[in-house]
């Protein structure tokens, strides 16, 4: 069986704190995988609202998800805390990845390492639209 390789680029933009949830916890009592999914994205959404953003507006932009992958490296429970870094890359015309490297705090052990592609959209016309001025300028930071 064929398996997705991502490799974290290493030129974090940003981090983000969480803690794992019980509500995280699969039957096996570990992060569940779709957990992993919904912390990538609080962590995608402070990112843009720590750069005056929000996933609907991005200089008058809004974005949508247009995939995901996820390579699972470690086990993650209850309590545990997990650092969420984010990097940018792979550009566009109207999109990019976000590379995301999940680890757990105390033991530093990498919990995850995922990108999902985005891109961006301008709601009014309902048509995709070219990445924002603002947006590159963070990711050029």
């Amino acid at each position: 069986m064929a398996r997705i390789s991502i490799e974290y680029p290493g030129n974090t933009l940003f981090e983000h704190e969480l803690s794992v949830r019980v509500t995280d916890l699969n039957f096996a009592d570990h992060l569940a995988h779709d957990s992993v999914i919904s912390l990538l994205h609080e962590a995608r959404a402070q990112f843009f609202k720590a750069h005056d953003m929000s996933e609907l507006d991005v200089g008058g932009k809004g974005i949508i998800m247009a995939d995901i992958a996820v390579n699972y490296r470690s086990e993650a429970y209850f309590g545990d805390r997990l650092n969420v870094e984010i990097a940018l890359g792979d550009f566009s015309s109207k999109g990019c990845d976000f590379f995301y490297k999940v680890s757990n705090k105390k033991s530093g052990a990498t919990v995850a390492v995922a990108k999902t592609g985005i891109v961006f959209m301008d709601y009014t016309t309902r048509k995709l639209a070219p990445i924002p001025d603002e947006f590159l300028n963070v990711a050029r930071a």
